[in-house]
């Protein structure tokens, strides 16, 4: 059973000179609820200031003066939310060691987010003075962003992976405690823990790791403050160590390890929810040209990424090149066995949010599914279900208007007419996105 003892539902209203209309309409439309449930032709949903207020497979009426949108030959799905990221602008240099404070640089980033149609974000480790900073200007209203969640700072122990690019160092059970006690007077939405011995690199590290009666007894006590945990792993062994602890999720699925039957039903009767986290190992740099990116990505920057070690035919490219399908056969393994996998990209841009859904189908996973990995799963990972994550009465009204069936053809989701976020439609032609400045 999951934990679902912290939980928000703060509305940032955008103080840019736009008005939310008391009520809207779309009608007509083919919705896709983000549930799972086969898509609803002719269906009409009613907003009332920030939340959907009905729901119907038909017509309805409506009161006097509601604003209509015309859904016809469109599709709407839920906002997209990404389990896994990391805001740019907090951490610089080499490895992002250097700490920053440097919201000019994540403002853009997060505006490229909502013009992609992603509405809400987990930050999954970052400098806590610049994510709390940013976390505060989108729920009050000062930033154009997506929802904003933050792990605010992940633990790790000395030496150990996460350590030094934001981390919290832990050494022993009182320091633990008085580290624990300052993260949770930051208010984090989820804590991260990091359990990992390998890192992400083509040669293995033996990297120092919290003892297992350590992370047992931090995780207990950030379940007795109401703070649900996640954990970086990559191998079974220590999933399985870090379920033994009570980790009520994981920051990515297990990529050095084959995913087996046991660990599969074990994650399950723990209610554990997995971060998908594919794209951080894609080495083929062609969907950085396709028009959302182009979009989205200035061109220097697409430059550099298409240069970096990931992708110009370093060993870490091959690496990378020969853990894709051992990855997306464990994605599938844990979706066909049950388990609850949740999208999320591990790469801070927000078209990736697509890219991962596509390879999540090119992995075997049915469009439906994907998208509610993208959608309402991708919110019970944060642990904000229910407020976000599907169009259902009662619900914040974040949600995407497409052009094209994004069940028939999951590249679909790039077709965005519109994105709402609490009811308001986002003026993307207004967004700091190249797509602006041509």
């Amino acid at each position: 059973m999951i934990r679902h003892a912290l939980k928000f539902s703060v509305v940032g209203l955008f103080l840019f000179g736009q008005v939310q209309a008391q009520s809207l309409l779309i009608e007509n439309v083919t919705l896709i609820d983000g549930t799972g449930a086969p898509p609803v032709k002719g269906a009409s949903i009613l907003i009332e200031g920030d939340r959907f207020a009905a729901v119907s497979k038909g017509p309805i009426s409506v009161p006097s003066g509601t604003e209509r949108v015309d859904g016809t030959g469109k599709f709407l799905i839920p906002g997209i939310i990404d389990s896994h990221i990391h805001v740019p602008g907090g951490r610089t240099g080499p490895g992002n060691r250097t700490l920053v404070i440097r919201p000019e640089v994540g403002i853009p980033v997060m505006e490229g987010f909502l013009y992609s149609g992603v509405t809400t974000v987990y930050d999954s480790g970052n400098n806590a003075p610049y994510i709390t900073l940013m976390r505060a200007d989108e729920r009050s209203g000062r930033i154009r962003s997506p929802r904003i969640y933050t792990t605010v700072s992940l633990i790790a122990p000395p030496e150990g992976h996460g350590c030094c690019a934001g981390g919290t160092v832990v050494y022993d059970y009182e320091d633990g405690i008085k580290k624990l006690d300052a993260i949770f007077a930051m208010k984090p939405d989820l804590l991260k823990f990091t359990r990992e011995r390998r890192g992400m690199g083509p040669t293995g590290r033996n990297m120092p790791l919290i003892a297992p009666d350590l992370m047992n007894k931090l995780v207990a006590y950030a379940h007795e403050n109401g703070i649900r945990t996640t954990v970086h792993v990559s191998e079974v062994e220590l999933a399985r160590e870090s379920l033994e602890a009570g980790a009520d999720a994981f920051a990515h699925t297990i990529y050095l390890d084959a995913a087996n039957e046991g660990f599969a039903q074990e994650a399950i009767d723990k209610g554990v929810i997995f971060s998908s986290t594919m794209t951080r190992i894609e080495a083929d740099t062609t969907f950085l040209d396709e028009p959302l990116f182009v979009a989205v990505i200035p061109k220097d920057v697409r430059d550099e990424i298409k240069e970096s070690d990931r992708f110009n035919g370093s060993l870490y490219t091959g690496w990378l090149s020969s853990l894709r399908p051992a990855i997306m056969k464990n994605i599938l393994f844990l979706h066909e066995s049950g388990a609850t996998i949740a999208m999320g990209t591990d790469r801070s841009m927000g078209p990736m949010s697509h890219q991962e859904m596509e390879i999540l189908v090119e992995s075997g996973i049915p469009t439906l599914a994907a998208i509610r990995m993208g959608t309402l799963n991708a919110a019970a990972y944060i642990g904000v279900e229910e407020d976000l994550g599907s169009i259902e009465p009662g619900k914040l009204a974040d949600m995407v208007l497409l052009t094209a069936d994004p069940v028939a053809d999951i590249h679909n989701t790039t077709m965005i007419d519109s994105v709402y976020k609490g009811g308001e439609r986002i003026d993307r032609s207004t967004l700091d996105v190249p797509a602006n400045k041509s």
